[in-house]
């Protein structure tokens, strides 16, 4: 299991937990063979509670996001069946939803690249605005759920350098209105991809 949890709006500290509660031998080479960088904590499904990490967040490759005031707001168990829980583009979207600026999804080079969707939560209509800092580049904007199925596919064409505006009224491919629940806004300009994570409430 790994676990993410903010320190505070800008850092993110990772824990993997044991929930087999093998022994301290056994934990050191796992952490060797996996080559982890971050701590591994013995007993994760040992005491009662919210000390029991594996009865809010299940075990085997699970992947949770919790925010700086210990509110659960991704966990891939929940979604994903074992053997396939790693999907960083989530993973980063829902991270990039809780440090105070907005950051492109990818290294460095791409921070000029921008997509931004407000308002967020979307009741009705939200407008997406994707930056494009080079020159003109064919782009796609589309919804996915949490399985990274296409919901709606908001706009394609090419992006001029600068900033282009698309409205998503919260509907499917279908016209149906989606259910309330987390979505992706995935796009890709120039080949660089940027997710945002937004809420559709009702």
């Amino acid at each position: 299991m790994q676990y993410y949890q903010s320190r505070d709006s800008s850092q993110f500290q990772a824990l993997g937990p044991d929930l087999f509660n093998g022994s301290v031998a056994q934990l050191t080479s796992f952490g060797t063979t996996i080559g982890a960088t971050f701590p591994l904590l013995l007993d994760g499904s040992l005491g009662t509670g919210d000390e029991d990490l594996y009865l809010p967040y299940g075990d085997r490759e699970t992947y949770a996001v919790i925010n700086k005031q210990g509110i659960l707001r991704y966990n891939a168990d929940l979604i994903w069946p074992y053997g396939s829980r790693y999907h960083e583009n989530e993973l980063r979207a829902c991270i990039d939803t809780l440090v105070s600026s907005n950051l492109g999804v990818g290294d460095g080079a791409r921070a000029t690249f921008r997509l931004d969707v407000a308002p967020n939560p979307v009741r009705g209509a939200t407008t997406i605005e994707l930056t494009n800092p080079r020159a003109t580049a064919g782009a796609s904007i589309v919804v996915l759920d949490l399985a990274g199925r296409e919901v709606a596919r908001v706009w394609s064409g090419p992006a001029a350098q600068g900033v282009t505006r698309v409205s998503w009224n919260g509907r499917a491919t279908s016209g149906a209105r989606v259910p309330p629940g987390i979505y992706l806004v995935d796009s890709s300009v120039g080949g660089v991809h940027l997710t945002r994570r937004v809420a559709v409430v009702r």
